[in-house]
Parts: structure tokens; sequence; C-alpha cells
């Protein structure tokens, strides 16, 4: 099991910043509350997760809770060109729809 201090290490990674960042977009100025969760000194509150989450919409919440899976949700975006082609698709049915 990972420890909260492990966690917040992987989803800084994950997102490429540091944790002066993390604490400057959750609206905390100093980022002293990271550096005590990474030491084991303290947990991050209620709070603290929830604004995380909500500033990194990307973060996967049950890897911030509990660490299991992977720290950022995998977007799974369809191919483009078949993309295309289903709206397309869609439009002509449609438009046909309108002219019968």
């Amino acid at each position: 099991m990972k420890t909260p201090g492990e966690i917040l290490d992987e989803i800084v990674e994950a997102l490429g910043i540091n944790y002066v960042d993390l604490a400057k977009s959750i609206g905390v100025s100093r980022p002293d509350i990271f550096y005590n969760v990474r030491a084991g000194r303290a947990k991050p509150s209620y709070e603290t997760l929830q604004s995380i989450a909500n500033a990194y919409p990307q973060i996967d919440c049950r890897f911030l809770l509990t660490g299991e899976g992977e720290p950022l949700v995998k977007v799974v975006e369809p191919p483009k060109d078949e993309f295309k082609e289903y709206i397309k698709r869609i439009l002509k049915e449609i438009s046909d729809e309108k002219n019968v």
C-alpha cells in the first residue's frame, strides 16, 4: 500500500509539475503541507484532496485516495478518420430523413 506522500509524488511526476506549482494551483501560498505529507508527519485533508482533484481533472480520483491504478485518467479518443466518417454518415441520415 502506498503512503500519501508516495501518491502525491507520483501525481506530481505524472503532471510534470513541482510542489510549488501544486500548492499555487489549489490556492495555498506555501507547499509546506505537501512536505509534511511526504515526510509522513501529516495526512492531506479532505479539502486538500478535493482541491487537487478540482484543479487537475485528469487525475484519477481513485488513485488520489488509495494509490491504486494509474495517477492520470486515460482518455480514449476514437481515431479521427473514423469519427469524421461517423459524423458524415449521421448528418447524411438526418438530411435524408428531412427529404423524405
